[in-house]
């Protein structure tokens, strides 16, 4: 497994302009009341990632005398509709950054609680950087949780790539696999071309650009994979020698013993972090400002980070940390979107992904 100097750099700095993931959803399990006062109920996307939270909660909920009960939906969306639509039912979730965005543009801000740092004071264990992500800045409804990233994916066996335009080579033809999101591929295609998507928003000619520049990627791709086990599935099956993908699903096949690595583009690449937060009706802020502490000992940091692969950001990090293929150093080595800009460009963006696969 490459550790952080193993890999390529990361370009220092920020992108400003993105888009939401926004696509229909399934939820699993049937809603709970939140609270009951010895239950908090919980509310994330499922997988992998909620497994290895559920080992730690349950640590909480049974030194504590408390029952945590597990709801999932397949993104940030659907989860705040949920939330919307029957507020007394969660006690808290996370969220990636695009849905912090909708909770200001879609809900005013009216579902989360302002929270009190100070009811969780092992958040002092995060490294400030982090602490202080651009989706987080400005408002207190968010405690950093972890970060990743969507890079390359890739069998050693077959391909090495070390950047976006690497992928547009004839080894990569009909072996190539990238997300079926518009967002992502505008924006990683703006990291590859060194310009901001907010530049490209804004200009007709250079939008055009960031799309032809996909068309030049489209002739290798065989697949737009869509749910977040299918990329896997395609590198496993050998299907795909390369993905658009993250690190801590890699970091899985490694585990197999498959011979998959992981990097980072070293023009950058949009990282989805994630941040707790606290539903306002919860009955049980409590509890939860407890079991938010709870996770923010070094300890239980750790566990978490080796259940799913993805590095939460501690001051002094051990190596079970620093080895994460997402991790990287600072929150200033990878790219930020204003995920608020790009919510009402969705309709164009779509619009403009749709044409090019369907030519």
């Amino acid at each position: 497994m490459a550790n952080a100097n193993q890999r390529q750099p990361v370009s220092r700095r920020r992108v400003l302009q993105s888009g939401a993931v926004i696509s229909g959803m399934a939820v699993t399990g049937c809603l709970g009341g939140g609270g009951g006062e010895n239950t908090l109920t919980y509310i994330s996307r499922g997988g992998v990632t909620q497994e290895a939270e559920r080992q730690v909660m349950d640590q909480w909920a049974e030194e504590n005398g408390k029952q945590i009960t597990h709801q999932s939906a397949a993104d940030d969306t659907e989860i705040m509709e949920l939330i919307s639509n029957n507020p007394g039912a969660f006690d808290f979730t996370n969220l990636v950054p695009s849905a912090f965005a909708q909770h200001s543009l879609v809900y005013d801000e009216e579902l989360f609680t302002e929270l009190d740092y100070g009811e969780v004071p092992n958040y002092d264990n995060m490294k400030e950087s982090w602490k202080n992500a651009p989706f987080l800045e400005g408002h207190d409804y968010g405690l950093f949780y972890y970060n990743n990233s969507q890079g390359i994916a890739y069998n050693t066996e077959h391909v090495e790539p070390t950047s976006w335009e690497d992928l547009q080579g004839s080894e990569y033809n009909d072996v190539l696999s990238m997300h079926n999101n518009a967002t992502t591929r505008f924006c990683n295609n703006c990291a590859m071309m060194g310009i901001s998507p907010s530049e490209a928003l804004s200009d007709d000619e250079t939008f055009q650009s960031v799309w032809d520049e996909q068309r030049n990627f489209h002739d290798n791709i065989f697949k737009y994979w869509t749910a977040g086990d299918e990329f896997p599935r395609l590198l496993r099956e050998e299907q795909a020698h390369a993905v658009e993908g993250w690190g801590g699903r890699t970091e899985n096949l490694v585990d197999d013993g498959l011979p998959m690595d992981y990097v980072i583009p070293e023009e950058g690449c949009l990282t989805y972090s994630t941040g707790w937060t606290m539903i306002d009706e919860s009955e049980n802020k409590d509890d939860v400002y407890d079991l938010f502490n709870y996770m923010y000992e070094r300890e239980n940091a750790v566990e978490l980070t080796l259940g799913h692969g993805y590095p939460v950001q501690l001051k002094d990090p051990p190596e079970e940390i620093t080895n994460r293929y997402d991790y990287t150093e600072s929150a200033d080595d990878v790219i930020w979107l204003d995920w608020e800009s790009i919510i009402p460009a969705m309709p164009d963006l779509e619009q403009a992904f749709a044409e090019l696969k369907g030519e």
